[in-house]
C-alpha cells in the first residue's frame, strides 16, 4: 500500500510517496482525516536543525482506525484517534501511541491536541487555585489554550499579553478578562497588577520565549508565587532572574511535556498460591498514579472540546489541503516563521 507524506529537506518542504506494510502486531493501519500544523514549534526543530534533514514532518493527527493488527485490543476499524504521527495519508503505528477520541468530538479541534495537552500541563504545574488571579504573557496557540485552562479552572481575572491584535482579539473572544497589548502599552501589566493589590501575580505562565517577558514575570510575580515556563528562552542568555525569584520565595516551573510520561503501565499479579508471584501478561494502564499522564491529559483535552468547555476554532487560522503543504511551509513556516499563522489546519480529505 503507498501513502502520500511531507518530507522536510533543506530549505523546502515536498511531498513525496513511499510504501507502508500492512500493521503488524500491536499497530493499526490510520487513514488521516486532519493534522496540524505549528509554525513556531516547527521552524524551531528545522531550522536550528535539531532534526536532522531530510525527515518526515508533523506530530499531530487526528485519523479513522482503518485496520488492526494481531493483538489490539483497545482500538477496533471505525475508531477515531489522535497521534503522534508524519503528516501522511495512511500511516502505521502502535495502538500504545494513538489515543481513542470521544464520540461526536470536532476533529478539525482534536487535531491539536498535541498542543493542546501542553498548555494543560502547564496549568496542572503551576498549582493554580481557584479564584487566584493569573497571567499569560504570550497568545501563540500554546498561550492561548493555557489561558482558557486557567479560565476552565476558576482563575479570576486572567489577563493575557502579546503583541499582535489580532491574537489578542481571539483570546477575547475566548474568554480572557483582560488582553493588553505590551507594545503598544508597555505598562500596561504592570497597572493591571497594581489594581489587584496583592503585592503580584500569585501565577504568571511564560510563553514567549523571550527574555524580557521573563524578566518581567519574575518582577511581578508575588511572594510564594510561581512563574511557570511554557517556552523556553531560545538565542539569548537567561535573565538574571534569580534574585527576584529567590527574595520572593518564589518557584520557577517548568512544562516541558516529555518529563512526563505519555503511558503509565503496570502488571497485574496473579496469585497461583506459591510466593514470588507470577507476573500476568495483560498490561493495564494507571490511572492517576502519581502525575496525569499526556494520554490522561489528551482525553481530558478531547472532552473539554466535546462538551463546549474549551474551543479553539478561533485560534485555527489556516487551512489547506494536504496537496497545499508545501506551499503552506514556504509561506508560513519554513524558513521563516509567518506571524500571521496561529494554527494551521492540513485536511487529507478528498
Amino acid at each position: 500500500m503507498k501513502t502520500i507524506y511531507a518530507e522536510a529537506q533543506p530549505g523546502k518542504v515536498v511531498l513525496k510517496e513511499k510504501e507502508i506494510p500492512a500493521p503488524g502486531k500491536g499497530e493499526v493501519l490510520l487513514k488521516a482525516k486532519y493534522s496540524a500544523m505549528s509554525p513556531g514549534t516547527e521552524n524551531g526543530l528545522l531550522g536550528e536543525h535539531i532534526v536532522p534533514l531530510p525527515t518526515s514532518i508533523g506530530y499531530a493527527m487526528a485519523a479513522e482506525v482503518i485496520e488492526v493488527g494481531e493483538g489490539v485490543e483497545d482500538l477496533k476499524v471505525g475508531d477515531h484517534v489522535v497521534a503522534t504521527v508524519e503528516h501522511a495519508q495512511y500511516v502505521v503505528t502502535s495502538e500504545l501511541n494513538c489515543t481513542l477520541c470521544p464520540e461526536g468530538v470536532d476533529l478539525k479541534q482534536a487535531a491539536f491536541w498535541n498542543l493542546g495537552h501542553t498548555g494543560m500541563y502547564a496549568l496542572r504545574r503551576s498549582n493554580l487555585q481557584l479564584g487566584e488571579p493569573c497571567a499569560v504573557l504570550g497568545q501563540g496557540f500554546v498561550g492561548a489554550i493555557t489561558a482558557q485552562c486557567a479560565r476552565i479552572a476558576g482563575a479570576v481575572p486572567v489577563i493575557v499579553t502579546d503583541l499582535d491584535n489580532n491574537r489578542l482579539e481571539a483570546a477575547k473572544k475566548m474568554g480572557a478578562d483582560v488582553v493588553i497589548n505590551s507594545k503598544e502599552d508597555p505598562d500596561g501589566l504592570e497597572r493591571e497588577v497594581a489594581k489587584l493589590n496583592r503585592g503580584g501575580l500569585p501565577v504568571i505562565f511564560e510563553a514567549t520565549g523571550a527574555r524580557g517577558p521573563l524578566m518581567q514575570a519574575a518582577e511581578l510575580v508575588s511572594e510564594r508565587g510561581r512563574v511557570v515556563m511554557i517556552s523556553q528562552v531560545h538565542g539569548e542568555a537567561m535573565p538574571p532572574i534569580d534574585d527576584p525569584i529567590m527574595q520572593k520565595g518564589a518557584s520557577l516551573i517548568g512544562t516541558y511535556v516529555n518529563s512526563k510520561p505519555y503511558k503509565l503501565r503496570r502488571a497485574d499479579l496473579l496469585i497461583e498460591g506459591a510466593w514470588p508471584p507470577v507476573m500476568g501478561k495483560k498490561l493495564n494502564r494507571y490511572v492517576n498514579s502519581d502525575c496525569w499522564t499526556s494520554d490522561e491529559d489528551i482525553q481530558v483535552f478531547l472532552n473539554l472540546i466535546k462538551y463546549g468547555k474549551l474551543d479553539i476554532t478561533p485560534l485555527i487560522s489556516h487551512e489547506f489541503s494536504y496537496k497545499q503543504i508545501p506551499e503552506a511551509y514556504a509561506d508560513y513556516v519554513f524558513p521563516h516563521v509567518n506571524p500571521d499563522m496561529t494554527g494551521g489546519l492540513i485536511c487529507w480529505e478528498e
